[in-house]
C-alpha cells in the first residue's frame, strides 16, 4: 500500500468531509472503508423498489445553515423545501383523525420538545423521560417522534445533551437520495473499499493502521466509524489517548432506527395528498408512521425507532415486512396488500460495520461528550456525528466534524 500523510478510517459522511478538507489543502491521504460502497449510514437504494429511497439519512436538517445544501445544488440533487408537515394525517381509534385532533397531537409533540430544550438548557443532564410532560391521549405519538429523533428511547438520552442540538426547524427531504449525494461528493477522493481496519497504533512520529489488505504507515489517522463499532472489538487501539477516548465513547451508543419500504402500483385516492401518516394501533401498541410519496412508483416507508426497532430487528426480514404491511392493512384495508409490488427493509442494527442508527449521550454524559469533542488524542483523531457540537445525529454534523478534525490535523502536520 501507499504511504499517505493521513489515513481516514471510514467512507461515510465524516470520512468524506475529512477527505475533502485534506484534498483542498493538498495533503496526501487515503480513505479505507470496510464495506463495498461509499456512504456509511447514508445509502440510497435504487434497486429494490424501482425508485430511489434512503435506507439511512434522508433529510437536509437545519437546511438554512446546512453546509451540504450547497453541494446538493452543485451536484444537481433533487430536494423539497417543503417538508410537508401540513400534509400530515393521524389514524386513531379506528379512523382518520379530525383536523382539530391532528393539531392537538402536533401540539403535544411540540410541547414535549419544548420541554426537553427548556430543561436541557437549564443543564438537567437527566433522562429525557424524566422531564417530559404528560401528553395524555397523544403520548404514544410524542414518544414515537422522540424515538425517531433520538434514535432510541427517551429513557436513554440526556436532556442536556439533546438540547445541544441547534435545531433551526428547516428540514428538506432529498428525493433523489441523500446517500446518492454523499457518494457524489466523494467523487475523485482516493478510497479503497472492502478494506476493513482491525488495528490502529499511535507511535512515535505517526500511526500504523492494520487492514485486511495490509499495513499502512502514516503521520496521522482520522477514525470516523460509528460509536457502536468503536465500542466493539473489530478495531484494536494501542494504549494511550485514543484507547481512552474509545472507552469514554461508550457513553454515546447508537440506538435503533429502521425502515420498511413499500412500492405500490398506485395510491388509493384518499391517501394521495398525505405525506406523513401516524398510526396508533389498536390495543395500545407503539405508534408507527409512514412517509408517503406519490409519483410514477408511489412509496410508503415505515419508520420505527427505539425499543420497537430493536425488537423488530430480532425477526427475519420477511416478518419485518409483514409487520409493517399489517399496520397499513389496519388503516387502508386488506386490498392495499394487492397494491404492493415490492418491499424492502433496512438492517442497520445487524450490520457489523454500523451497529445501529445514530448516537445519543446517556443521561449524565452531556459534558463528557462536549469534552471529547475538544479532546487531543494525539496522532489518532476521531470524527463523526457523535462528535458534532451542535448537529449531532445528522449527516451534515458528521461531514462538518470530519472537516473540522481534518483542518486541525492539517495544522498539526504543518
Amino acid at each position: 500500500m501507499s504511504t499517505p500523510d493521513v489515513v481516514i478510517v471510514g467512507a461515510g459522511a465524516a470520512g468524506i468531509g475529512a477527505g475533502m478538507a485534506l484534498q483542498q489543502r493538498g495533503i496526501p491521504f487515503l480513505i479505507v472503508e470496510g464495506a463495498d460502497r461509499i456512504g456509511g449510514r447514508a445509502f440510497t437504494d435504487t434497486a429494490s423498489l424501482g425508485t430511489p429511497w434512503d435506507h439511512g439519512c434522508h433529510w437536509l436538517h437545519c437546511a438554512d445553515v446546512n453546509p451540504l445544501v450547497a453541494h446538493a445544488q452543485r451536484l444537481g440533487s433533487q430536494y423539497l423545501t417543503d417538508p410537508g408537515w401540513e400534509a400530515g394525517a393521524l389514524w386513531i381509534d379506528g379512523a382518520l383523525a379530525s383536523k382539530d385532533e391532528v393539531a392537538a397531537s402536533n401540539a403535544a409533540v411540540q410541547q414535549a420538545f419544548d420541554t426537553v430544550y427548556t430543561e436541557g438548557e437549564r443543564g438537567r443532564d437527566v433522562a429525557i423521560s424524566d422531564v417530559l410532560p404528560d401528553a395524555g391521549r397523544w403520548a404514544r405519538g410524542a414518544r414515537h417522534v422522540l424515538q425517531l429523533m433520538i434514535g432510541d428511547d427517551p429513557e436513554t438520552d440526556s436532556a442536556a445533551a439533546y438540547a445541544d442540538y441547534d435545531d433551526t426547524d428547516h428540514d428538506w427531504p432529498v428525493v433523489s437520495g441523500y446517500g446518492a449525494l454523499i457518494a457524489a461528493m466523494a467523487d475523485g477522493l482516493p478510497i479503497r473499499l472492502n478494506t476493513p481496519v482491525s488495528g490502529v497504533t499511535d507511535r512515535a512520529g505517526g500511526v500504523r493502521v492494520e487492514t485486511g489488505a495490509g499495513t499502512i504507515d502514516a503521520k496521522a489517522a482520522i477514525v470516523t466509524v460509528s460509536t457502536n463499532v468503536l465500542a466493539g472489538s473489530a478495531i484494536a487501539f494501542s494504549p494511550g489517548p485514543a484507547a481512552e477516548f474509545v472507552e469514554k465513547a461508550r457513553q454515546f451508543p447508537c440506538g435503533a432506527f429502521e425502515k420498511v419500504a413499500f412500492a405500490l402500483s398506485n395510491l388509493p385516492a384518499e391517501f394521495r395528498e398525505i405525506r406523513h401518516l401516524m398510526i396508533y394501533p389498536d390495543g395500545g401498541a407503539p405508534a408507527i408512521d409512514f412517509k408517503i410519496a406519490d409519483g410514477p412508483i408511489p412509496t410508503m416507508i415505515a419508520h420505527i425507532a427505539g425499543t420497537p426497532a430493536f425488537d423488530l430487528m430480532k425477526l427475519p426480514a420477511a416478518d419485518r415486512i409483514v409487520f409493517a404491511r399489517d399496520r397499513l392493512i389496519s388503516v387502508m384495508g386488506p386490498d392495499v396488500a394487492k397494491l404492493i409490488v415490492a418491499a424492502q427493509c433496512t438492517n442497520w442494527v445487524n450490520n457489523p460495520l454500523i451497529g445501529g442508527s445514530y448516537s445519543h449521550a446517556l443521561p449524565g454524559a452531556a459534558q463528557l461528550r462536549r469534552d471529547l469533542i475538544a479532546a487531543d488524542t494525539g496522532n489518532v483523531a476521531f470524527a463523526g456525528e457523535a462528535l458534532s457540537a451542535q448537529w449531532q445525529a445528522t449527516a451534515h454534523g458528521a461531514w462538518q466534524s470530519g472537516q473540522d478534525v481534518a483542518t486541525r490535523i492539517a495544522a498539526q502536520l504543518g
